[in-house]
């Protein structure tokens, strides 16, 4: 069971009011709240001391133990402030003491409660500056009502959206459109870090468990990410009010199940996320290993091809199962022949066995990127531009930096050949679960826990 822990200033009207004689808010947030544990910090007596509390936190003291209970263990702390509307110098005063208590409770588990209606309007707005910053890890704010203007209910809890969680949640979304899961895992770590409210904390931690999960896939970790998604998923998979989520979950848990348990080879589900992930990249203007992804699908899908129409596996000949169409092959090079480059299969699906799809695609036509401007060009030209482009780049043999409209001509390029070899491949893309607008519904589920 969690300690209950009571910080409060005190003020003119604690213990009780000498105007009405009602009891102030520290008592009445004692008898509403029972705490173990009261930390008072009252301003303390000495020269040049515009308003001493230090007092009246004795008789606030003695009224706890003797008129709601004595086990309470109370604390005086007194701040040395010569002025209690000084921000400057309540501020540091306040997060000394603070920092202090936090030490002596650290192996403890707390709940903190914070009076936000005892002392000077500049002591009380602390909290809230000090809550706003992060200090507590798990605290509610307080406020109770003049008993001039409400006998009954005078406590209520202090609903506080700070400007710090609106900004973090402002951060995950424009990060969502860069798909940067490392950075939005980050903020929803800092969210639940901050937030004073329970379903906030909640939902901040779900989504980064969701978001760190969602980074291992995107570095093509699968089997990783397979186990953060599918633990989150067999969580709220029941769970009434998270069913949009669960289903968004089920999905993406199903094909990481397909991509960490067929990574060996290349086949239609490693090449069509691969295709996704140079998408991720592009967006995000890392055009370097947009052009990278974009040779090593291309790589995979004539490797695909040969594997799955011609029974060739193009790392290693001896393992193929057509010798009918090795022997063609050694005949086209060489006897001692035993590896296929991405060269080679072109020539081979071209010159040797004449592929139908290769042959046909070679003369398709796409718009290339040109600056402000586009061009009409054939599928093999266009190929055979980014071949170049790569050699000389500091991806494959040169120093040449990749331009942002070689990496989009990349992925236009990239989908016309991927679609065209691997039939299925249209239908998994516009299926693909790990899109804008699936991330957009997760990060919706903690976007309604600031509207509760």
């Amino acid at each position: 069971m969690k300690l209950k822990v009571l910080l409060s200033f005190v003020g003119e009207q604690d213990p009780y009011s000498d105007k009405t004689g009602e009891e102030g808010a520290i008592i009445t947030l004692c008898r509403h709240l029972r705490p173990e544990v009261i930390y008072l910090f009252p301003t303390a007596k000495g020269f040049g001391i515009k308003s001493e509390t230090q007092s009246r936190a004795l008789d606030t003291e003695i009224w706890i133990k003797s008129e709601i209970d004595k086990k309470t263990q109370v604390f005086i702390n007194p701040m040395h402030l010569s002025d209690p509307t000084d921000y400057p110098a309540i501020l540091p005063a306040t997060r000394r003491l603070v920092d202090k208590i936090m030490r002596d409770l650290s192996d403890v588990d707390c709940d903190f409660h914070l009076n936000c209606s005892s002392g000077t309007p500049q002591l009380k707005s602390a909290w809230l500056i000090l809550a706003n910053a992060g200090l507590f890890k798990n605290c509610q704010l307080w406020q109770v009502a003049n008993p001039q203007f409400k006998k009954e209910d005078r406590v209520s809890i202090l609903e506080v959206t700070f400007l710090e969680e609106e900004n973090l949640l402002s951060r995950i979304k424009r990060y969502s459109e860069e798909f940067l899961f490392q950075r939005m895992a980050e903020e929803c770590y800092r969210l639940k870090d901050i937030s004073l409210y329970s379903f906030r904390k909640d939902k901040a931690g779900l989504l980064y468990r969701i978001f760190q999960a969602y980074q291992s896939w995107d570095l093509i970790c699968y089997d990783d990410a397979y186990k953060r998604l599918n633990s989150v998923y067999n969580e709220i998979r029941t769970s009434a009010d998270l069913a949009e989520l669960a289903k968004i979950l089920e999905a993406q848990v199903q094909i990481l199940a397909k991509l960490k348990d067929n990574s060996a080879l290349e086949n239609k589900y490693n090449l069509v996320d691969l295709y996704m992930n140079a998408r991720r990249r592009l967006k995000r203007s890392d055009y370097t290993d947009t052009l990278s992804r974009f040779w090593r699908i291309y790589e995979g899908i004539l490797y695909s091809h040969l594997r799955n129409a011609y029974k060739i596996e193009s790392s290693n000949l001896v393992e193929s199962t057509n010798k009918d169409r090795i022997r063609e092959i050694v005949g086209y090079f060489h006897p001692g022949i035993n590896k296929i480059s991405i060269k080679k299969a072109e020539a081979i699906l071209s010159n040797v066995f004449k592929d139908k799809i290769y042959c046909g695609l070679g003369d398709r036509y796409l718009s290339a990127k040109r600056n402000l401007s586009s061009q009409s060009i054939k599928l093999s030209d266009l190929l055979e531009e980014l071949r170049n482009k790569r050699n000389k780049s500091i991806v494959a043999h040169g120093m040449k930096p990749v331009a942002e409209d070689d990496a989009i001509n990349c992925v236009k390029a990239i989908e016309v050949v991927i679609k065209e070899f691997i039939p299925s491949a249209a239908m998994l893309i516009e299926k693909y679960p790990l899109g804008l607008v699936e991330i957009k519904k997760v990060i919706d589920v903690l976007d309604k826990a600031f509207t509760l």
